[in-house]
């Protein structure tokens, strides 16, 4: 599935539904957008699941202490995001609804609603690109069907122009540090 209809925000917290692309060039934005994500997922009584490496992830657990109480701490889950991208061995992006029930304790479909946030890392661009642009398509068909909110968050300088003209079209949000004062506008990809 290709996404038609790109809408670019400048403020993550507001979303509740749709499949995110966030290309990222500052660290410390980076964590302030994880924490505005779960905090908002919070205030809707959603669980979050992050999948990040283990370098921000305590940075994104730190300033999520200092603005959250330990209740709402109960409903967001850290996944290692190279466990999960190679848990069979290669890259491969998992459905994050296979990982549900190892999550979250009494899982149920019915029950819950889930927002993830994936900080997408790879070795190597070339070997992972084709791979990972058949996920992503696979991806936004299930968060289409399953009406989650799911961000996929990249290293903007790990990207190559085609590779992110590429990406954009199978997401239909867009957020990068660049639009965080402008107001939010909507193109047509």
């Amino acid at each position: 599935m290709e996404s038609t209809h790109l809408i670019e925000v400048n403020e993550i917290k507001n979303l509740t539904k749709g499949h995110v692309l966030y290309f990222f060039e500052k660290q410390n934005q980076y964590i302030s957008n994880v924490v505005d994500f779960i905090i908002s997922g919070i205030e809707h009584n959603e669980y979050s699941i992050i999948i990040e490496n283990d370098r921000i992830t305590p940075l994104i657990k730190k300033k999520l202490t200092m603005l959250s109480n330990e209740s709402g701490l109960e409903k967001v889950t850290f996944v290692n995001n190279y466990d999960f991208y190679y848990a069979k061995g290669d890259f491969n992006i998992n459905s994050i609804w296979d990982y549900l029930p190892k999550l979250i304790t009494g899982f149920s479909e019915l029950d819950c609603v889930v927002r993830s946030w994936a900080h997408v890392e790879w070795r190597d661009e070339l070997t992972v690109s084709k791979k990972l642009l058949d996920s992503e398509n696979e991806a936004d068909k299930i968060v289409t069907e399953t009406k989650l909110l799911s961000v996929c968050a990249y290293d903007s300088e790990r990207v190559s122009k085609e590779f992110g003209e590429a990406l954009l079209k199978c997401h239909n949000f867009l957020i990068n540090e660049q639009l965080v004062k402008q107001e939010d506008k909507d193109i047509i990809s």
